[in-house]
């Protein structure tokens, strides 16, 4: 069993167009899929300040309810 909580996130600019998804977990980690322009790259952050920095034009971030 995986006990880990998590929440899972969408980034999206003023119109509503999603420019990330992923995973925040407990720890304070990030997993996050970005990069639509080369194909959704996956990486993993310790927050997400630096994709907010990295990514210009994010204006939404949208949390997701938990999965049971």
């Amino acid at each position: 069993m995986d006990a880990k909580r998590r929440r899972y996130f969408q980034l999206e600019d003023a119109q509503g167009k999603k420019l990330a998804t992923g995973v925040l977990y407990n720890e304070g980690n990030v997993q996050v899929l970005w990069r639509a322009d080369i194909g959704w790259t996956a990486e993993q952050y310790s927050s997400l300040t630096p994709l907010v920095d990295l990514m210009p034009g994010i204006a939404v971030l949208r949390l997701q309810d938990a999965e049971s």
